[in-house]
């Protein structure tokens, strides 16, 4: 299926497709980009068919395309519409996924942040079999227009609104010092948990401290009635 917004079109990913992969690695071979991310940047055409074909695979991961294309002032913001410029993904989680482990582990540590009841996040864990996770990126030329934000917006209607996916909730994650993606998921309602210490991203090798997020379905429901 396609979610179209006012000025994107997110797709399925288009596999064993060398163009596809030729605009995959335009921007996640940038080194600013994967890394952020706990992965590698993307070393050749080749490598990003491989990783379409083997690792954007989800059914819910999405090429984020510009509706309309961009004509851009330069060859690097030039990008025909239908051509990918990130992806967007939603997966499913549970007791044992990596993020309601980190929220077990921040509550057992004492890790909340100030303002957050314990007891609420317990509650919460206790009902996330039908929780999701996001995951996101968008190429360099194309951060800081309000992009990313319409999509991750598109992407909460597709987890609760209806005929979605039922979601209880849904939780995101960054690095402490990635304000920007900490900024897009604050515009769209996901409220810091809690901080994760010095956590091992293995593809890159690096440790990191993370900021978890989480938006439940009520409070999803709340904003949209406010809008």
């Amino acid at each position: 299926m396609e979610i179209a917004t006012r000025r994107l079109v997110l797709r399925p990913w288009k596999h064993d497709d060398p163009n596809e992969a030729r605009s995959l690695y335009r921007f996640a071979s940038d080194p600013q980009i994967g890394p952020r991310c706990g992965w590698m940047p993307h070393t050749s055409e080749a490598d990003s068919l491989d990783l379409l074909n083997h690792v954007l695979t989800g059914p819910e991961n999405y090429a984020i395309t510009l509706r309309n294309g961009q004509d851009g002032g330069s060859p690097a913001t030039r990008i025909a519409a239908g051509d990918p410029i990130g992806s967007i993904e939603l997966k499913e989680t549970g007791p044992n996924d990596h993020a309601t482990s980190y929220v077990r582990e921040m509550l057992d540590a004492h890790e909340l942040k100030k303002n957050v009841n314990e007891d609420d996040v317990r509650r919460l864990l206790d009902h996330s079999e039908h929780d999701l996770v996001l995951g996101y990126w968008i190429g360099r030329p194309f951060w800081g227009q309000g992009l990313m934000t319409e999509a991750l917006e598109a992407m909460l209607q597709r987890a609760f609104g209806e005929n979605g996916l039922g979601a209880n909730a849904v939780w995101g994650g960054h690095y402490v010092e990635n304000i920007g993606s900490g900024k897009v998921m604050e515009h769209c309602g996901l409220w810091p948990v809690g901080r994760k210490k010095d956590d091992y991203f293995r593809q890159i090798d690096e440790h990191h401290d993370c900021v978890l997020r989480v938006i439940t379905r009520k409070e999803w429901e709340q904003r949209v009635q406010a809008q």
